[in-house]
């Protein structure tokens, strides 16, 4: 989920017209966190109402946009996931012939939190103020203050996206409790960004969740093994700094179809995308 979707989105929602009640049929890994919001308050400029559909996977950013739903529907294999960001950054170190891996908020402050704890006084470790200063020293070494500025920024971020998708449907007195709440646990309480949330947990944390009917579960799970049955990319890599296309992504309705065609590049083994564009097939 990026930028690049929300023409194609639009392009759809024209197609569709001005309708009382939408689905959205959601597989997506994440992606930016800004996106979410864009694309829900487009949903909402076309209908009243609308229901996320999970037959897989919408984690990271996929939940936030499933936050923006007034019901989420969930196969029995489906998940969700925590809303707490990871994030590129050009000040991340970079491992010779590799790319930066992104960094989670949470990475973070745990790295933090450990340290702290082994300082206490009565810790088995009991660091003197000179061997803290020199940790903190090898930390930002590895992790420049700008980087950890803006994981906490997009932290920030992440929590104003999920409450703004909450509140375009729970309202009422307690609301904004409850948003609250839900937007700090799905944020700051699970230990890691790849947890998966099934329907039962979901439910249980307050997300209007409802579990898909046994035909619409079928249905969906046909749908589901459609697209991901089509190769992302060609089996053989080109040579060294050659180029190839792939279709990363799908945006279909029964009016029009939708998909994402990247420019990847061959770098010491590695694809690296160059750009993508969205194109009718």
């Amino acid at each position: 989920m990026s930028d690049a979707v929300v023409r194609s989105f639009y392009d759809q929602l024209c197609s569709i017209g001005d309708v009382p009640h939408l689905d959205l049929v959601l597989q997506t890994n994440g992606g930016e966190t800004e996106i979410p919001w864009r694309l829900t308050s487009l949903i909402r400029e076309f209908a009243k109402r609308f229901t996320v559909i999970v037959a897989h996977r919408a984690a990271s950013s996929g939940t936030l946009l499933a936050m923006g739903a007034d019901e989420i529907v969930m196969t029995r294999f489906a998940v969700l996931g925590p809303i707490d960001p990871r994030r590129n950054h050009p000040l991340l170190p970079v491992r010779e012939g590799t790319q930066a891996e992104p960094v989670s908020v949470q990475d973070m402050r745990h790295a933090i939190q450990f340290i702290r704890e082994a300082s206490r006084a009565g810790s088995e470790f009991a660091y003197t103020p000179e061997a803290m200063a020199q940790i903190f020293t090898s930390l930002f070494d590895k992790l420049h203050p700008l980087v950890i500025g803006a994981i906490e920024q997009s932290h920030a971020l992440s929590k104003l996206i999920g409450t703004r998708c909450l509140e375009t449907h729970m309202k009422g007195s307690k609301a904004e409790k409850r948003i609250a709440a839900l937007v700090d646990k799905l944020c700051d309480e699970y230990e890691s960004h790849a947890y998966q949330i099934p329907r039962a947990e979901a439910k249980s944390i307050g997300l209007k969740v409802k579990s898909a009917s046994p035909k619409l579960d079928e249905l969906v799970m046909r749908l589901y093994r459609h697209y991901t049955s089509r190769p992302l990319r060609p089996p053989i890599l080109p040579p060294d700094g050659g180029e190839l296309k792939a279709h990363i992504a799908w945006l279909d309705t029964t009016e029009m179809q939708l998909r994402c065609v990247a420019n990847q590049v061959n770098r010491g083994g590695r694809l690296q995308s160059v750009s993508d564009r969205w194109e009718r097939y």
